[in-house]
């Protein structure tokens, strides 16, 4: 009975013993198998990430390089600009060039600085009725609906500056082209609301 109990605990112990062994080796098995999976599966789609997210750092840097560039670039255009219109303005502020008839009448000219007629009057009987017209035309010079478009007898453009009233304000030289003509209207537009006068009637 004993020869038998001892015989049943060398069997149980070995199979116990080819239990773990096999274990042991499935473990081994596994580990291998998995960081072989790893180094050739894993590691590489890391490394490709790393590589992707570099290259993904450095175009960013690139691009906020280029943005600076691109705000400095804006920021002297800028100054460019306002030094312009700041010119434009000086430019087209004009003056209403006040003078008198052989009669005594008074009359006068919208002039741009450049010293060109836009501009001119009909004749008042009094300087103060003159004065009005200038004012008239401070007044109404900004509304395109002032404007009325002419062509004469010999196919020149020209238009008149006309009251709320309908009466004639002042009437413009003649152009060879509609296109100069428009060019005349923005100047009347922007330099007739000046309020320097230069009076040779006295």
């Amino acid at each position: 009975m004993e020869l038998q109990f001892i015989q049943l605990a060398q069997s149980v112990t070995g199979a116990v013993l080819t239990i773990v062994l096999l274990l042991l080796v499935a473990a081994i098995i596994g580990y291998f198998t998995a960081w072989f999976y790893a180094k050739s599966v894993y590691i590489p789609k890391i490394k490709a990430l790393e590589a992707e997210k570099a290259a993904l750092e450095k175009k960013v840097d690139g691009l906020k390089d280029d943005v600076k560039k691109l705000n400095d670039t804006i920021d002297k255009l800028n100054v460019k600009i306002a030094g312009l219109e700041k010119a434009l303005a000086e430019q087209n502020s004009g003056k209403f060039v006040v003078s008198k008839a052989k009669d005594g009448q008074n009359y006068f000219h919208l002039k741009e600085d450049g010293g060109k007629t836009l501009l001119s009057s009909e004749m008042y009987t009094t300087r103060s009725a003159c004065n009005n017209g200038i004012e008239s035309v401070r007044k109404n010079c900004t509304e395109e609906k002032r404007y009325e478009r002419l062509v004469s007898n010999d196919n020149r453009h020209y238009f008149n500056l006309k009251a709320t009233n309908g009466q004639i304000i002042g009437t413009s030289g003649m152009y060879e082209s509609e296109d100069v003509m428009e060019q005349s209207i923005q100047l009347v537009k922007k330099v007739g609301k000046t309020t320097e006068i230069d009076d040779t009637s006295a």
